[in-house]
């Protein structure tokens, strides 16, 4: 049973080993993830595909937990993202430029599986880093 700190940690632990299918396990039976920032909403199997296409365009990312703060069966963690923009995202194409980006997970858990998970990310400044349009990527 996986307490609401350990489901912050291996939110980011899962992503930088890149064991994605293990992330699914997490989840309730009827568990989502919100993606703030893309408007993505997913299933546990759409999160996994969701994390891999991060993990291709951005093949070195990984997630370092700054701050956690859980109470009972909800925590929040501040993570920061570093990574190397080596794969097309979000219709863009690679532009072999390093970011830094600040994100937070909010989740809720019915105690050991994952009922949300909010993922709260910086976007905006991750797209000036690139040297990309944030006005691009809101109309497509």
């Amino acid at each position: 049973m996986a307490s609401t700190s350990e489901l912050l940690d291996r939110f980011v632990t899962l992503f930088n080993e890149g064991r994605f299918d293990e992330g699914e396990q997490d989840y309730a039976p009827n568990g989502f993830e919100e993606e703030i920032g893309t408007n993505g909403r997913f299933t546990p199997r759409e999160a996994t595909a969701s994390a891999r296409k991060w993990k291709e365009a951005f093949p070195d990312a990984t997630g370092t937990i700054t701050n956690k703060i859980v109470e009972g069966r909800r925590g929040a963690a501040e993570i920061v993202w570093k990574g190397t923009n080596r794969g097309s995202f979000m219709g863009q194409p690679a532009t072999g430029k390093p970011i830094t980006v600040r994100a937070t997970v909010v989740i809720e858990s019915d105690g050991n599986k994952i009922l949300r998970a909010a993922h709260y990310i910086d976007i905006a400044g991750m797209m000036h880093q690139l040297g990309v349009s944030t006005a691009a990527h809101a109309t497509s």
